[in-house]
């Protein structure tokens, strides 16, 4: 079954471009529009959240008009031999003017507050995003199916020499299409284009549908969130073919998220309940602990979800922490929130380990704040600031979810409002649930041996090690009392903080520096002695250029610590950071790997300084094809070299880099 009218050759982006004006100055226009769109989505799940968003607003439309028989189903394949990733629905279908035109960027046919997605750029997101993608629809008897290739490729082109991406007609793909009477299916290419996420489906380590069908439950809309409302339940079949081609299936009929307190083997409780024990015994509160049911002790998980109206309430144990702005969000945004609290955060590592049966170390879910709007997860975890008692900020997981919250495309970066909002009922929900201690199993770490020798063995090492490996350096107006050369970041960090404490390194003005954020440090430049920061290639060869004389003060800037830089080229590629959040990294060594992703610049030799934002930076990181950096970086075994002897590692500089 196919349509009469021809789509093939059509562009998408073609009806934007007006009469009398010329094509370069549209093509341009186009480009910079879709790009802004593709920079906006830098997670390893948004492919999977735009498509089965797509598919779940689809059935759900249908199921709204069609009462009769009707049975909602999203497939989702995720095939990890030939990296495609393919959603297929059995809602409504597109007519065929919504065919040729809902892949433009903001333009939706959805309606707000109805639907889960409606800002108009996932499907752009999708179409010049990846390598290639197959589009097929069915509705009222027509049929259309089409290709588009190299949108990626077009969107990041400076040459004019990749065409624009127009429809390729082709036969339908969809098999499970073929019974229903609409639908629409989308499938997504994988390529190897430096910054598309995901370029591996694999990294996780999940190889079946069970695995896979759990991810997808914590981190896409297939774990939606009704903490207040009925669920909203098509069938979802998760279909997975592993890199030996074996397949597997599995069938999820409650599709919703995967609270932690519905984790295999965990003794749950909620604080209702338990209060509502506590308070039908009598006596003191020990007393009243001793004769609880064993139901109520050695928990797991204690969890609560709390309403609007539990949230506003006079004496409701929020209300000391919200202000009049934080009520009227309330309000506004029909606010709910879950809360759980767990024994130990080494839970955390068993369920990923075990239950989801992820690669080693990879945490999707653990401890932290998640943002929630419109019956789906947005963005990634948070920490979770408190002010004390910090350790049971990793016990701790809260969903926040608002009614129509709208955060910002891609990024799913909330209003500020909003995520403070977040933050203080986060906050206090580990506050409350923090009282209830004593109801959750024990959280029994691994007993110490013998501390005298080892933190002996410990010292004699360390002699060892800084005799073997001396560090000695000063310069003009103090020196470094590390002495032994670094072996670990934490050794970086004070490195780095002593040579600006000895003034070595110029105008660098701290906010934070945490170990529990996504990223290390925030600072601020502030330049304000002309002759000490300038640049010169004989007398001040560290300084900045011409653009960041005095007086110059930076908006807040994140810097990342590394021992080795290829350690954060490998967080990059795992997407635990993003390159383009950073401004400057600081590094022991530069070792190889750093070289797969990235082209150093040297900024020590010649005049190549005269560039330098930084103080003291001695490398620009450029993308493989790319003419502009992603940010800055201090190589300290490179910049003590250089003040120890400027020609001997200007030399080394050219050889190592290819400077």
């Amino acid at each position: 079954m196919k349509s009469d009218q021809t789509l093939h050759g059509f562009d998408p982006l073609s009806s934007l471009e007006e009469e009398g004006t010329t094509t370069a100055i549209f093509e341009e226009a186009n480009r910079r529009i879709v790009l802004n769109v593709l920079k906006s989505y830098t997670g390893y799940f948004d492919v999977f959240n735009e498509l089965i968003q797509n598919a779940l607003d689809a059935v759900e439309k249908r199921a709204a008009v069609e009462d009769d028989g009707y049975q909602p189903k999203v497939w989702i394949t995720v095939d990890l031999q030939n990296r495609h990733v393919k959603v297929v629905d059995n809602g409504v279908g597109m007519t065929l003017e919504e065919f040729k035109y809902f892949v433009r960027p903001n333009i939706s046919f959805k309606k707000q507050r109805e639907t889960r997605g409606h800002k108009g750029v996932g499907a752009t997101f999708l179409a010049y995003g990846f390598s290639a993608v197959r589009i097929q629809t069915k509705q009222e008897g027509s049929q259309w199916s089409v290709a588009m290739r190299q949108g990626r490729q077009w969107a990041e082109d400076r040459t004019n020499s990749v065409p624009r991406p127009s429809f390729e007609e082709i036969e339908p793909f969809a098999e499970e299409i073929v019974p229903e009477s609409s639908g629409t299916a989308v499938e997504v290419v994988l390529g190897n284009e430096p910054g598309v996420r995901p370029r591996d489906l694999g990294w996780l380590g999940a190889q079946n549908a069970s695995s896979w069908t759990d991810v997808l439950r914590l981190k896409t809309p297939v774990g939606g969130v009704y903490l207040v409302t009925s669920a909203f339940s098509p069938t979802i079949e998760v279909k997975v073919i592993d890199v030996h081609g074996v397949i597997t299936r599995e069938d999820l009929k409650k599709p919703e998220y995967y609270y932690p307190h519905e984790f295999p083997g965990f003794k749950s409780q909620d604080v209702s309940s338990l209060e509502q024990a506590l308070a039908s015994i009598q006596g003191s509160t020990d007393e009243r602990f001793a004769k609880l049911d064993s139901e109520f002790k050695r928990l797991n998980c204690l969890y609560e979800i709390y309403d609007k109206d539990d949230l506003l309430e006079e004496a409701s144990p929020f209300a000391s922490a919200l202000n009049e702005e934080d009520r009227q969000l309330i309000e506004k945004h029909q606010v709910s929130v879950y809360a759980s609290f767990l024994s130990s955060a080494k839970l955390w590592g068993a369920f990923n380990d075990d239950t989801l049966k992820l690669r080693k170390g990879q945490r999707i879910v653990h401890g932290g704040l998640q943002m929630a709007s419109d019956n789906m997860v947005q963005g990634d975890l948070s920490v979770i600031p408190l002010t004390s008692e910090i350790g049971y900020q990793a016990n701790s997981h809260v969903i926040v979810h608002m009614v129509d919250g709208n955060p910002d495309m891609g990024r799913k970066i909330f209003q500020p409002e909003l995520q403070s909002l977040g933050t203080k009922l986060a906050v206090r929900c580990v506050n409350i649930l923090k009282k209830y201690r004593q109801n959750l199993k024990p959280d029994t770490g691994s007993t110490r041996v013998a501390p005298d020798k080892e933190l002996h063995e410990y010292k004699k090492n360390q002699e060892q090690y800084r005799d073997e490996k001396p560090l000695s350096i000063s310069w003009t107006d103090g020196k470094a009392y590390i002495s032994a050369i670094p072996q670990q970041e934490q050794d970086v960090i004070a490195l780095f903080h002593q040579m600006i404490g000895g003034k070595l390194l110029r105008g660098y003005e701290f906010y934070a520096t945490s170990q529990s954020e996504r990223y290390d440090s925030l600072f601020q430049l502030n330049y304000s002695d002309d002759d000490k920061v300038k640049f010169e290639r004989d007398s001040n060869p560290l300084g900045v250029g011409v653009d960041f004389h005095p007086p110059y003060s930076s908006h807040p800037k994140v810097l990342e610590y590394k021992y080795d830089l290829d350690a954060l080229v490998r967080d990059i590629d795992k997407e635990i950071k993003y390159a383009k959040h950073i401004d400057l990294v600081v590094c022991w060594t530069a070792e190889k790997q750093f070289k797969e992703r990235y082209y150093l610049n040297s900024l020590l030799v010649s005049d190549e300084g005269a560039s330098r934002e930084n103080f003291g930076a001695t490398h620009q990181a450029f993308p493989t094809g790319s003419n502009q950096p992603d940010f800055e970086v201090v190589v300290l075994e490179d910049l003590i070299n250089f003040l120890k002897d400027p020609d001997a590692e200007k030399a080394r500089q050219k050889q190592k880099y290819d400077a």
